[in-house]
C-alpha cells in the first residue's frame, strides 16, 4: 500500500470537505477506502468542515433551484397542457400514459397530505379520477392493452 505525503493528506481533507466522495479519492490517489477514512479521521475538524460544506452547497442549490422556479413553472405548464391534448393521449402507449397519471397522482396527492391543498370532498383526487373513469370509451383503450393482456 502507497503512503500518504503530508501534501496528499491535506489535499484529501480539502477534497473531501469540498464534496469528493471517499470512494474516488480512494481511485485518485490509489489508495484503499480505509486509508482515505483514516486520513479523515486523523483530522478532528473534518466532520464539522464535511457538515459545513453540505450546508453551504444545500443553500446554493436552493438558492439556484429558487432562480429557476419561473422557468420550472412554464415548462411543467407545457407539459400538463400536453397532457390534456387528446390527440397525444390517443397517441401515447398505455404504459407512458399510466406513469404520467401515477406521476401527477403521487405529487398532487403530496400535496394534499402536506398541507398545500385541500383535502375535502369536492376536491379529492380520487374521487375526480373515479368520475373520469366513468366517462372513458372502451375504444379509447390502444393496442398496447392487447400486448399487456398476451403477456398475461
Amino acid at each position: 500500500m502507497a503512503k500518504l505525503t503530508d501534501k496528499q493528506r491535506k489535499k484529501i481533507i480539502a477534497e473531501r470537505a469540498e464534496g469528493l466522495s471517499i470512494r474516488a479519492l480512494a481511485k485518485k490517489y490509489r489508495v484503499s477506502d480505509t486509508t482515505i477514512r483514516r486520513t479523515l479521521e486523523s483530522d478532528p475538524k473534518m466532520a464539522q468542515k464535511v457538515a459545513q460544506k453540505k450546508e453551504e452547497n444545500t443553500v446554493a442549490v436552493l438558492a439556484y433551484m429558487d432562480g429557476k422556479k419561473k422557468d420550472v413553472c412554464e415548462i411543467l405548464d407545457k407539459l400538463l397542457e400536453a397532457v390534456k391534448d387528446d390527440e397525444k393521449i390517443a397517441k401515447t402507449p398505455l404504459a407512458q400514459l399510466a406513469t404520467t397519471i401515477g406521476i401527477l397522482i403521487d405529487k398532487f396527492t403530496a400535496a394534499e397530505l402536506s398541507g398545500r391543498g385541500s383535502v375535502n370532498a369536492e376536491n379529492n383526487l380520487l374521487t375526480a379520477i373515479q368520475s373520469a373513469a366513468k366517462n372513458i370509451p372502451v375504444t379509447a383503450v390502444t393496442e398496447d392493452t392487447d400486448a399487456v393482456q398476451d403477456a398475461e
